[in-house]
Order: C-alpha cells, then structure tokens, then sequence
C-alpha cells in the first residue's frame, strides 16, 4: 500500500511520484515465469518458492471466485431491473447488452463448469493440495447457490419479452492479450499456452453469450470489430416482430424448463424466438420478499410499469405531502373467492435528498373482495387512495411505488418536486 485512505488527490499525487518500481528481471530481452527462479535455488530454497507461488496460486483463485460472485449478483439485479421497467410495455423489447462474457447461462443446469472446478476434478497423479479443493468447492457452491435467482431472472424476462442482442466489446481476439480472468495457475506458463487457454475461456464465453441471446429470441454478435454495426443490426431486427400467444396443455407449475418449438411452412427464412420458459407460478411463490422489491425497484433509474397508476401530489396541513393514487386495476391480479373478485396490494411513498439518500417512506396495504358489477366498474374506472407523507426538504425527489401482492409485480412513479 503507498497512501492509505484519503480525500486529498494531492496527496495521492505525492504518493505516486515517490513510488519506484522495480525493474524485471530479463533473460535475452524476455521476463522469466514465475517459477522459474526456483530452478536456481537448492532443493529447500526451491521447495519454500513452490510453497509461496501454491499458495498465491490459491488465495488468486478464490479472489476470482468472489470477483465471480459479484458478477452474477450485479448481472442478475440489471436483469431484474429490466423486466421491471419494460415489462409493462406492450411487444417485444430488443435490448443491446454491450458485454465482454455472461457470468451465468439462463438455464441454470446447463452452466458451464469454471475453471476453478475443472482443475479441482481433473484426475492428476500428484496430490491436490487444500487450496486448490478449496477454490473449486466454493466455485460450485457459488454455481448451484444462484440455480433459483438466475431461474426467476429468466422467468422475469420472459414475462416482459425481452429478447438479448449481445455484442462482444472484445472484438477479435488473438490471446495473447492479458485479461481480468487469467488465474494464478496460469502466470507460470508460456505465452503460447496462455493463449491455448484464453481462446478456450474465449470460445466458452462467446457460446455463453450464444445461449443467452438464442434463448430470450435475440442474436449474438462477436468476433468483430465493427461493435457499431452489432448494434445496428439489433435495431433492424425490431422492424418485424410478431407476438404468439397460446394456452399450454402442461399446467404444471413446477418451476421446472418448459422447452417452446415454432415451425414456419416456408423455406429460407431465419425465426428468431425464446426457447422455453420456466413453469412458475408468481402467486405460489412462498420465498418471495415482498419489501425487498419494492426497495429495488424505487432504486432503480427508470421507473417500473408491470403496474400502472398515476398520482397527484398537493402541499398538505402541518408541512405534510398529499399524495392521491389512481390505480388501473387492469393490472392487478385478482384472485377468485367466494363473493366475487379480491384484490390486494400495497402502495408506497419514499422521499430522497437531492444525493440519493432516503428521507422519508411509508406504505398502506389494500385488500377488498367486489362483486362482479362492481369490479366491472372498479376495472374502468380505477382505484382512488390516499396517503400522507411528512416532508423534510423543499427540494427533492418523490418516488411513488403500487406491488400486486398477489404476484409481486412493482410500479414505480418519479415525481421531482420543488416545494413552496
């Protein structure tokens, strides 16, 4: 560490200019592997440097586990994030994913193996040493420990018909370039079979990325330099896009894969569609966090539309917001009872400083069974409620939020305000 923590950048400055680095060490103009001082070490010297490299070799590896990790917690929330603003847009939603790899196919049993995990299961005459058990245990407890998340991010964006054109910012790659993935394991190896290993981690990605785009209907684009005309290309696929809706015959809401085929009767044409869905049932969902997404979504930068309403929000007594909801039942779920049609939802206010930081929040519940006539006019005429919030601050943002507790779907309103 040169400089610890500090908001100074002059003294981060200083910092650098008195950092010296150290020069390598060449053999005819080419930097040696790491391990290859240890060939002229005695037997103990070269025992304590293959101590140490196994040793970096292992807390590297378990550092690209978490780096992993992070990945496909940040990938799954922007998907997360997309079925929620999209969703609630009628057609089919290109979305251009500018990428360099997928941390996670979207059906979750089909992933593919990481290198951690191969290297711990390939069969070796010399003993695996602890680190190396270790980091490919914890690979592929992180691969089955997200197996539900990536299943409902899928199921989400099936929803919302979101269709996945990813383009690889790589472009042509030779590899021999150093990338963020290379792992201790391969530091000690020549340049040649670096590049052997890259190329495979390449082809392993870009077939990924395939998966991804094959299955959300969308097309991948890689091994190009010309990113611009990836994009492009997904734009002029939106130009002629057709929506197929059909009842299917396996009621089962297991959360199991539910494989779709469509056929055309003409010949020379490309089709372009989801593969499959997964069997969930968002009203059975008993592990569902109802407040936790509502909090994601008023955190997200657009709004989200699987549930519509709008509002009017009025200065009210004792410094207080006036917020009047107009809820389109249209898009709640209504559950069947005797009686007649129950719904039941929720409805949020949040106040955030002018920095992003949440003031002020309150929530009501809404739960009412109508009779057929009256749910009739319920549906054309909206829901009116009420909700007072206290106000901190003359300037701000007032961000509103209505969740179908029944299904867990979230709209959310921006309101930017400026108060007398």
């Amino acid at each position: 560490m040169l400089q610890d923590f500090t908001d100074d950048p002059e003294i981060l400055l200083a910092a650098l200019k008195k950092y010296q680095p150290q020069e390598p060490i060449l053999q005819n103009g080419v930097p040696p592997p790491i391990s290859a001082g240890a060939q002229t070490l005695g037997p103990r010297q070269a025992a304590t440097v293959a101590q140490v490299e196994s040793i970096a070799q292992g807390f590297q590896s378990v550092q690209m586990s978490y780096a992993l990790d992070r990945r496909v917690d940040i990938t799954l929330n922007a998907m997360r994030s997309l079925a929620r603003i999209l969703g609630g847009i009628p057609g089919r939603k290109n979305i251009v994913w500018l990428t360099a790899a997928f941390p996670f196919e979207l059906i979750p049993q089909d992933r593919n193996v990481s290198e951690a995990e191969l290297v711990a299961d390939l069969p070796n005459i010399q003993h695996k040493n602890v680190d190396t058990i270790a980091t490919g245990s914890v690979a592929a407890t992180q691969r089955q420990s997200y197996a539900p998340e990536i299943r409902q991010a899928a199921a989400e964006l099936s929803t919302a018909q979101v269709a996945i054109y990813p383009v690889d910012v790589r472009g042509l790659i030779s590899g021999a370039e150093f990338m963020r993935e290379d792992s201790a394991n391969r530091q000690s190896s020549n340049t040649s079979e670096r590049a052997i290993v890259r190329m495979s981690d390449v082809t392993a990605s870009q077939e990924t990325m395939k998966a991804v785009a094959e299955e959300t209907g969308g097309k991948v684009y890689i091994n190009q330099n010309e990113v611009a005309v990836g994009v492009a290309l997904a734009v002029q696929d939106n130009a002629a896009s057709y929506t197929i809706g059909y009842y299917p015959e396996d009621k089962k809401w297991d959360g199991k894969y539910k494989s779709i085929k469509v056929k055309l009767a003409r010949d020379g044409l490309q089709l372009r569609h989801r593969r499959g869905y997964f069997g969930i049932d968002p009203s059975q969902q008993k592990d569902r966090k109802p407040e936790q997404q509502v909090a994601e979504a008023l955190r997200d930068n657009a709004p989200s539309t699987l549930v519509t309403f709008s509002a009017q929000v009025k200065p009210g007594e004792k410094g207080k917001l006036a917020i009047a909801f107009l809820v389109d039942a249209n898009s709640l779920s209504a559950e069947d009872v005797s009686g007649g049609k129950k719904l039941s939802f929720a409805y949020y206010a949040a106040l955030f400083s002018p920095e992003g930081k949440m003031l002020e929040n309150r929530s009501q519940k809404a739960e009412q069974t109508f009779k057929e006539d009256i749910y009739r006019q319920v549906l054309q005429q909206g829901i009116l409620l009420h909700l007072d919030l206290d106000s901190k601050l003359d300037k701000g943002e007032l961000r509103l939020a209505v969740q179908d507790l029944r299904t867990g779907m979230v709209g959310t309103i921006d309101a930017p305000m400026s108060l007398p």
